[in-house]
Formats: structure tokens, C-alpha cells, sequence
């Protein structure tokens, strides 16, 4: 019963008012530094490091948290949108998701990304196997539906 009250607690401090603002903001700050060329999320969390000393401790830890889960999905709409990793961790969706985007189906291409930008440890397999599920179905969609020359 201990764990329950323990998680419970938890949930309450992450319910909060100021850390949801701060959740919203700093998704917000990360999705722009991630989208950047040559700014990544590490390095997002390491620029925006001193915001955390006008907060509370455990909200600092979500601020971060937010900046890094945000940067960690920009990283992919450079990729996707202009062919330009801005991280190591968003080469393997420049390789499908790029040329997603050329055939005018972007969106698809950074819901996939946003689909794998949660696992940062897989991130290289992940995200390029979710695009390459995208490349295949847009690529099978549009095969029957266009008209075949004889």
C-alpha cells in the first residue's frame, strides 16, 4: 500500500500547475532547439540549464525533462523537412524521411518521427523503422491508386 500512496504522490507533484506550464514550456523551447542544425537536445538541456535555479527542485527535473523529450523530436523536423540532421540521433530518419517529404507526404514522416522520438536508446532503429512503415504504405497507397499506361 506503501508503493500505491508513494505513486499517487507522484502523480499529484507532476499534476501541478507550475509543472504542467513548465511540461508545455519546456516541450515548446525543446522542440525549437532540437529543430535547429547542430543544437541537439543534450545540448538544449545544457543552454537552459540556469532556468532551473528560479524554480523548485523537482520542477527543475521536469523542465528538463520537457526540453529534452521536445529537443529530442525537433532533431527529426530538420531532418525530415530540410535533409539536414541536426543530431546524431536523426540520421537514420534523414534517410526515409526525407524522401517522404520530397513526395509531398511530410506529415506523415514527423508523426512517425514523434511516434519514435520517445525512445532515446533506440532511437537509430526505431525512428527509421517507423518512416520505412510510412515510405512502404504511402508507396503501396499510391500504386493502385494511380492509373496504370499500357
Amino acid at each position: 500500500m506503501e508503493i500505491l500512496s508513494l505513486l499517487l504522490n507522484g502523480f499529484a507533484i507532476a499534476f501541478e500547475p507550475l509543472n504542467l506550464a513548465l511540461i508545455i514550456f519546456g516541450c515548446a523551447v525543446g522542440l525549437f532547439i532540437g529543430a535547429m542544425p547542430g543544437l541537439g537536445s543534450v545540448n538544449g538541456v545544457a543552454i537552459l540549464l540556469p532556468m532551473t535555479f528560479l524554480v523548485p527542485p523537482t520542477s527543475a527535473i521536469i523542465f528538463l525533462g520537457a526540453i529534452y523529450y521536445g529537443a529530442m523530436y525537433g532533431g527529426a523536423i530538420s531532418s525530415i523537412m530540410l535533409g539536414i540532421p541536426g543530431a546524431s540521433t536523426a540520421v537514420a530518419t534523414t534517410f526515409d524521411g526525407r524522401p517522404l517529404a520530397l513526395q509531398g507526404h511530410a506529415d506523415k514522416a514527423l508523426v512517425a518521427a514523434a511516434a519514435a522520438a520517445d525512445r532515446q536508446s533506440t532511437r537509430l532503429n526505431s525512428s527509421h523503422k517507423h518512416i520505412s512503415y510510412a515510405v512502404f504504405w504511402s508507396k503501396k497507397k499510391t500504386q493502385f491508386s494511380t492509373p496504370r499506361e499500357h
